[in-house]
């Protein structure tokens, strides 16, 4: 999957600002030669973490991936894309 840095720069850090309202650990890390990954913590069980990244998917929208690659929503829906990440990180009970 390609991807404009800057454009998935700015779409993760949308979601890692909506990520920590939810009690998440969530830093942008970009680099030279890097693809922009968004790194999420569960801060209330830290040992389950997940990357996501931005790609075009086969419809020709932006949107969120897991890194395996799964589709998580589209940039322009932070909620959505907020939950799914939620989901795969919750610990039991939440």
């Amino acid at each position: 999957m390609t991807t404009d840095p800057e454009k998935a720069a700015s779409w993760l850090q949308e979601l890692a600002a909506e990520l920590k309202n939810r009690r998440f650990s969530a830093r942008v890390r970009t680099g030279e030669n890097r693809t922009p990954c968004l790194h999420v913590v569960n801060l209330a069980a830290p040992v389950l973490t997940e990357s996501v990244i931005t790609a075009i998917d086969g419809d020709g929208e932006w949107c969120f991936f897991f890194p395996w690659p799964q589709r998580i929503a589209p940039v322009g829906d932070l909620a959505a894309a907020a939950d799914r990440v939620e989901r795969v990180l919750a610990e039991i009970g939440r």
